[in-house]
């Protein structure tokens, strides 16, 4: 009977794992960072970390830069993994699957996620999970946020500097906390350049439509918005196609996205999420994940939202106009702006 159990253990091990379908990186030197010691001097095992990603890291934007995280952890010593595409419904099997298998740290890259996570973490009291972008700090929990607000401020306050029309458009993805904090920030910076703009904010529900997103901003274009920002990850790109085949200016959400629209993308405000990877792994490291941590929030202040170099495309803007552009952003990470959230 004993037997048959662990079979139908191993089994189901078996239909989770291919479920997650996971992807994953070793590291091929564990250094010393992540690993601890024996008595006898010897290295321990690495950590092993695990990402669950809600879209490709092909994306040029959110899951791009949580992979270039993963990757920074891993040459921090961790050994790593990591699935894509992963859809809510699918949650539980990847999280069960990786800790299962003995991974010290999950991290959730989205708060979509934290709704189905909080129903799983407290079964694996020995797995540390991290949520990006969550609101959830508690036992084994930790959340990281990040203010979305500071890079839609930028992207607002940027489109309205170079607008000719003064019609600006935010095209966003779901109704979440993150992009509606980032809607908020991209009114604001919007207005704190000229209170009179004519703002266009649209969500499509949805993070990897292309063409939903493409068809959203040509409506906008149509309606005389002549300077646009995306926030929906993958979607991006169809908001940047968009703006190229209409010839208006993009201010992109990550860097790349001028390669799909070499004309139109100025320049991009990049919300760098590899650096709270970073950040969390080190305050795993150093012991600081203790249940009563709070949701750690980073933006401009702390160089974790900045302006990428200027694009080909940006060839014609004045000095002037980046000269008011790269004040606004100082004005932001000083604090001498503040932002309002509802």
């Amino acid at each position: 009977m004993k037997k048959f159990l662990t079979i139908l253990l191993a089994m189901a091990m078996a239909l989770s794992l291919a479920s997650c379908g996971s992807q994953s990186g070793n590291a091929s030197d564990t250094g010393s960072g992540a690993s601890g010691g024996t008595e006898n001097g010897e290295a321990s095992d690495p950590v092993r970390v695990a990402c669950i990603l809600s879209g490709p890291i092909s994306d040029m934007s959110w899951n791009y830069t949580a992979h270039q995280g993963l990757l920074k952890i891993e040459s921090m010593g961790a050994e790593i993994a990591y699935q894509e595409n992963v859809e809510n419904s699918a949650l539980p099997d990847c999280i069960n699957t990786y800790a299962a298998d003995g991974y010290d740290i999950i991290i959730l890259s989205t708060n979509s996620y934290e709704e189905a996570a909080m129903s799983i973490v407290s079964d694996y009291p020995d797995t540390q999970f991290i949520i990006i972008n969550g609101g959830t700090t508690q036992d084994n929990v930790t959340s990281y946020a990040i203010a979305d607000e500071d890079q839609g401020f930028m992207q607002g306050a940027i489109c309205t500097i170079l607008s000719a029309n003064q019609k600006v458009g935010f095209v966003g993805a779901m109704e979440i906390t993150p992009i509606l904090n980032g809607r908020a920030g991209f009114e604001q910076g919007a207005k704190y350049i000229n209170p009179d703009v004519e703002i266009n904010a649209v969500m499509t529900g949805s993070f990897t439509d292309v063409a939903a997103a493409k068809e959203t901003s040509k409506a906008m274009i149509d309606a005389g918005v002549d300077a646009i920002a995306p926030m929906c990850d993958n979607a991006a790109l169809g908001v940047d196609e968009a703006a190229e085949e209409g010839g208006i200016i993009a201010v992109a959400s990550g860097e790349g996205q001028e390669s799909v629209a070499p004309n139109a993308v100025v320049c991009a405000v990049v919300k760098d999420t590899s650096l709270v990877y970073e950040r969390a792994f080190q305050d795993y490291l150093d012991g600081k994940l203790t249940g009563d941590t709070g949701v750690v929030k980073l933006g401009a202040k702390d160089g974790v939202v900045y302006l990428s170099d200027w694009y080909d495309a940006a060839a014609n803007i004045s000095d002037e106009a980046k000269a008011q552009i790269t004040a606004a952003y100082e004005a932001l990470a000083s604090g001498e702006v503040s932002i309002t959230l509802g």
